[in-house]
């Protein structure tokens, strides 16, 4: 294949081509006290080489088969040894972020997901930090927050159940009457104060214990909204809304109503005028919506006209919206897009769904691409016996992909990325409109609305002095990594931040940076290591590092087509040396090849496995990880046997992983990893030999020796790498 060498970044040309960044770690200095973000110590990204971008914290994305790198200035202190046996359970160090259970201060976010006002305060759910900012006067400009909550000082972020700690915080709500609630979403509850906290860490009044109150021991509160006078929650696992018809007084005070409306899937973030309700949804079924219909027909927003939303809704508007409403209209961000949308007036019919403005145009930038596929919540105590397949909740959806990415702020470039995701937001006040941009990782805003949207971009960022640099990004937060070890390099790929990060060799301390930054031209799913050849893949390629060393290029990108076999969904790659398996679950195979194939060559072997996901190979034997279910297979390529499931309970393990002290799952629905001494042990059936991450059934926390969703292992040296995925980003190092 040839592949042209040199390409300009700044052109939105479409093509292949590899290009190799030399340049390194720029000294660049953030001042969070300067209101105007002195453009002399934040330069725009047109101002900034490629790699500087990427120091910055801007999204830096290639077009689909290209890539880029870019070495880092890094210095850590490095894994020693060699762990050959199982490792204990409580980790180390953490890499992704600062630390297992700590962050570097008050303006380090790591998830925003809602935001509210009363006019004077403004508090942010700052939701994978477990803890809830609150700024004292509202911030128009780089500013520090005055409190903490659910945590004692701006740097922990343990999680806890007390009433002054959290778990998950999805959405915040301050009342007229000035009460703040907190949506305490992993601990299944409430949390109320009766006055917005003027101290670190102060527990709550009182809490609504949704287990106590409603009899789901499993409950899920995500969205929250309150006048003061009536309480709407929703509980999202369950599909429910849960309405208090006046305001509950005290932690025994139960929802007056209880419902599952016809329509409403998982029911997520409330928006409302006070007589009407919009109510996100990420897999919604009413059959017609008001407005022009998306690709994806199950992110909906129902709406209960003029009336709390108690049984079915009177009609949806097409995606899943969050924001907040004014006199002038209602703003809110859509959970797969990158705008501000603004209705002149609340959307109660097709007529006022369509009279809609938005930031956007044909070239805006995506940012990073939708989630897509992603585990879902653990479904309960009881999984499906060994051998019986496993169902998700509600299956993942395919999602829209972009196809031209390029960075915010080049000269003739579009308006800024609006970048809400699962958890963004809107809070509208006298002063200012704040944009809580989950997926950007920061909260933008604008003085006041225009009088037009299009091309509008924020006038301020408030924990950043730019409003387009991702602080997720510009920290060194991985989402989705899954990693490899490629002689003593630890590899951690990544598909939705399209880039894969490597360390010279195995980190052996807390938050320690990669040496090289890859920008992939594709996301990358899964990835293999052996006898030095480096292969991802994802969707319709696979990019191939015959003799790999951290910071050269792939020598080969192949799209479309391995050897015989079309390929369009990749979601599983395996090598070792001799054969190389690859899985699409769109056709349920899995086919094995002799080496590397040339075009036209066959496969060796097809297998057709029901959703297979992320795969492992040691000496021709294959182990198949589910994209979605409850079973893992193995087969060995080298016979003509089928694909045999272990007798293993799990519930939608991301990866079943050969490991030098035995073999390994992680599973990733029951928050935990499991591992046995050898495979033989795992096909008998065996106990296995060490559990990591606590008891099946427990709720995640993201401590030290707990997980939140762990998706993807390796041992590199003397560690045990676990990588988290979707609701946390941490990758966890655990030693003997």
């Amino acid at each position: 294949m040839y592949i042209p060498s040199v390409r300009a970044l700044a052109t939105l040309i479409l093509g292949s081509g590899l290009i190799l960044s030399g340049c390194s770690s720029p000294s660049i200095t953030m001042d969070p006290s300067s209101p105007e973000g002195d453009s002399q110590t934040t330069p725009a990204a047109a101002d900034l080489t490629t790699c500087e971008q990427v120091v910055a914290g801007y999204i830096v994305q290639m077009p689909d088969g290209e890539f880029e790198v870019c070495a880092m200035e890094t210095s850590y202190a490095t894994s020693t040894g060699s762990l050959a046996t199982i490792p204990g359970t409580t980790a180390e160090f953490g890499l992704s972020g600062f630390g297992p259970d700590v962050t570097e201060s008050s303006t380090s976010l790591n998830h925003p997901a809602s935001g509210a006002s009363d006019g004077t305060n403004l508090a942010v759910a700052d939701r994978f930090n477990n803890r809830v900012l609150v700024f004292n006067s509202l911030p128009t400009s780089p500013t520090e927050p005055d409190v903490v909550i659910g945590q004692p000082d701006f740097t922990d972020i343990t999680p806890g159940t007390g009433l002054a700690d959290l778990n998950w915080p999805g959405a915040v709500e301050i009342t007229p009457q000035g009460q703040l609630l907190i949506a305490d979403t992993e601990n299944g509850r409430i949390l109320v104060y009766n006055s917005v906290p003027t101290s670190n860490g102060q527990p709550a009044d009182y809490a609504l214990d949704l287990a106590k109150l409603t009899g789901n021991t499993d409950a899920w509160p995500w969205g929250i909204w309150s006048d003061g006078e009536s309480l709407v929650v929703t509980d999202t696992r369950k599909g429910f809304v849960l309405v208090w018809d006046s305001f509950p007084s005290n932690e025994n005070s139960a929802p007056s109503n209880s419902s599952d409306p016809d329509g409403v899937g998982t029911p997520r973030n409330i928006t409302s005028d006070g007589s009407n309700f919009l109510i996100g949804d990420e897999n919604g079924s009413q059959a017609n919506c008001w407005g022009e219909a998306p690709q994806n027909r199950n992110r909906q927003s129902h709406i209960w006209v003029n009336r709390l939303p108690i049984g079915p809704p009177d009609g949806c508007i097409w995606d899943w919206y969050q924001g907040d409403v004014s006199d002038d209209g209602m703003i809110a961000l859509a959970a797969g897009g990158q705008d501000a949308h603004l209705w002149p007036t609340f959307p109660t019919d097709d007529a006022s769904a369509l009279a809609r403005q938005t930031t956007g145009s044909a070239m805006t930038p995506m940012g990073p691409p939708p989630e897509g596929d992603q585990p879902q919540p653990p479904q309960g105590d009881n999984p499906p016996p060994p051998g019986e397949p496993g169902e998700p909740a509600n299956p993942p959806q395919a999602q829209p992909q972009p196809t031209i990415r390029t960075v915010a702020n080049i000269p003739g470039a579009p308006a800024h990325s609006y970048l809400g995701g699962d958890g963004g937001d809107v809070v509208i006040t006298d002063t200012a409109i704040y944009f809580i941009e989950y997926n950007g990782n920061r909260v933008t805003g604008w003085n006041s609305i225009p009088d037009s949207l299009e091309g509008k971009t924020p006038d301020f960022s408030v924990f950043d002095p730019d409003p387009d640099v991702s602080t997720l990004l510009r920290d060194g937060y991985i989402q989705n990594p899954v990693l490899a070890n490629a002689d003593g390099a630890l590899v951690a790929s990544s598909d939705y931040d399209r880039r894969m990060y490597v360390w010279n060799e195995a980190p052996g301390e807390n938050g320690a940076p990669a040496d090289y930054i890859y920008l992939t031209g594709f996301p990358a799913w899964d990835n293999t290591y052996a006898e030095g050849t480096l292969i991802i893949a994802g969707r319709d390629s696979l990019a191939i590092w015959r003799d790999f060393e951290p910071g050269n290029l792939p020598d080969e990108v192949i799209r479309n087509q391995l050897g015989t076999l079309e390929i369009s969904d990749l979601k599983g790659v395996a090598y070792d040396g001799t054969y190389l398996a690859v899985s699409e679950p769109q056709s349920d195979t899995v086919a094995v090849f002799e080496g590397i194939p040339s075009a036209g060559d066959e496969p060796l072997r097809s297998y057709s496995v029901r959703g297979p996901g992320r795969l492992d190979m040691r000496d021709g034997v294959l182990a198949i990880a589910p994209k979605e279910g409850s079973e893992v297979f193995v087969v060995d390529v080298t016979t003509t046997s089928s694909p045999q499931a272990l007798q293993v309970r799990v519930n939608l393990p991301n990866q079943a992983k050969f490991l030098p002290f035995g073999f390994g799952i992680a599973d990733t629905s029951f928050h935990r990893v499991q591992i046995w001494n050898s495979l033989d042990d795992a096909i008998a059936g065996a106990e296995p030999a060490q559990i990591l991450g606590g008891e099946m059934g427990d709720r995640p926390q993201t401590t030290a020796d707990r997980f939140y969703f762990p998706a993807s292992l390796e041992v590199v040296a003397g560690h045990f790498y676990v990588g988290e995925f979707k609701f946390s980003n941490r990758i966890l190092a655990f030693a003997e």
